[in-house]
């Protein structure tokens, strides 16, 4: 086999070393000579003991078709990130650090990247360990060596990294906190953009993530906006399917902004764009978001029309919470329907299964739903016992002293027979914004 060498010549067929090797990925080389280099690690076997990786991260397809040195090593940390993730992941936290400041094998680019996913992953479920993930992820950021060749590369990582922390603090409920963390990473990410552009693909997971903080903060049109962007970068890099997942988010956001209506149709694209067989929890998600919507604008016959599909996904790619969830929508749809028997039953599970969950705020969600539900049929002797046992449970659940109180204002309200539907949607949408802001002062009006 003949090869070019660095002066433009041919080598002979020798078996390569690793200088010899290093040499010949540093060119600036040709399809047919990166061809010429896997068919020479694939057919001689001494010099695939030196370079067989590279032939395997290519089979794998981790690697453009075109690859330098940068390419190989950043394909190559990512393929070893999963085995150091089992070396680490059963260590307390304070362990993890350890090892990662002592330096190699744990500086690696992609075991920060690998890490930042697993902080996304573990936030639904549980934030302290979402947030130490990112923390660990920041520290092998930090200490990674800025090479000349990929030092703004670097940088980004290190808006990565910042950026999945500061989604793990907002998860985690610290909103300050998780604001400061953006900080840094958009600092990183400037620094990192000028003349390079987003090298990696980053730009659209943070702006996704910010996103979700803005949501939690109330700014719902920035929000929307930093969606918008993501959604047009993901289709421009033909990642249709993480499109379709911004679009889900999307539908959210709106949901949250009181446009149920318009989340609608954002939920119907989404559907178009997702990939099931890769992420079957996603079509979940998105068909659940659509029956929330749908019973929320009213549709509770279209939304019923849908309830046995998204049953049936809640039992194959659904939590027990996921189920809860639905359980709420369905007391809604029934309670739309005029169906009061089976609303008074579903809303009553969906409460007893999120106090299960120890969540709290959705338990009292769901309560003041009920109590909206029967102050419609007029039966306002159930609402007293509602909301009496509304205010037993959540003194022993962790619920901020605010909130605490509005619901008491509404038990006392309901003890006198003045409560309103009106006056309970109030409370609810106190609730829903003092989950997140555990200093916001309730203020009857």
């Amino acid at each position: 086999m003949n090869s070019r060498n660095a002066r433009g010549g041919t080598l002979e067929h020798e078996h390569l070393d690793q200088a010899a090797l290093d040499r010949l990925l540093a060119l600036d080389r040709t399809e047919e000579q990166t061809r010429a280099l896997l068919h020479l690690l694939a057919v001689c076997p001494e010099c695939h003991k030196v370079g067989g990786y590279i032939l395997d991260l290519h089979r794998d397809g981790l690697l453009p078709h075109s690859f330098g040195v940068v390419d190989l090593n950043l394909a190559r940390s990512r393929a070893e990130a999963p085995q150091l993730w089992e070396s680490l992941r059963h260590l307390p936290h304070p362990r993890r650090l350890s090892l990662a400041q002592a330096g190699n094998p744990f500086l690696s680019w992609g075991f920060c990247e690998l890490l930042c996913g697993k902080s996304k992953d573990f936030g639904a479920d549980d934030a302290v360990k979402a947030v130490e993930l990112a923390e660990l992820a920041v520290l092998i950021a930090d200490h990674l060596a800025e090479e000349e060749s990929e030092e703004r590369w670097l940088y980004q990582l290190r808006a990565y990294a910042w950026g999945h922390l500061g989604n793990a603090r907002r998860v985690q409920g610290d909103l300050k906190s998780a604001e400061d963390a953006f900080a840094i990473s958009d600092q990183w990410w400037g620094a990192g953009e000028e003349g390079t552009g987003d090298a990696l693909g980053y730009r659209p997971v943070l702006l996704d993530l910010k996103a979700s903080l803005r949501n939690i903060q109330g700014d719902h049109s920035t929000a929307v906006e930093l969606l918008h962007e993501a959604f047009d970068l993901y289709l421009e890099s033909g990642e249709t399917h993480r499109a379709g997942r911004v679009l889900v988010n999307e539908s959210y956001v709106l949901l949250e902004k009181g446009e149920p209506d318009r989340a609608i149709p954002v939920l119907a694209r989404a559907e178009e764009l997702i990939d099931p067989e890769r992420e079957p929890r996603l079509i979940l998600c998105a068909r659940h978001n659509l029956v929330d919507n749908l019973s929320k604008a009213g549709r509770f016959s279209e939304a019923r029309a849908l309830l046995p599909q998204v049953r049936e996904l809640s039992r194959s790619a659904g939590s027990e919470l996921d189920r809860v969830r639905l359980r709420w929508v369905e007391a809604r749809i029934a309670a739309g329907l005029g169906e009061p028997d089976e609303a008074r039953q579903a809303f009553s599970e969906a409460q007893r299964g999120f106090l299960g969950q120890c969540i709290a705020y959705d338990a009292a969600l769901v309560s003041l739903e009920m109590a909206m539900f029967l102050l419609q049929e007029g039966r306002t002797a159930e609402v007293r016992e509602l909301a009496r046992e509304m205010i037993l449970i959540f003194q022993a659940q962790e619920i901020h002293r605010e909130a605490l109180a509005a619901l008491a204002v509404f038990q006392a309200a309901a003890a006198l027979d003045s409560a309103t539907v009106e006056f309970a949607r109030e409370i609810a949408a106190f609730l829903a914004r003092a989950r997140h802001d555990p200093g916001l002062r309730f203020e009857q009006k």
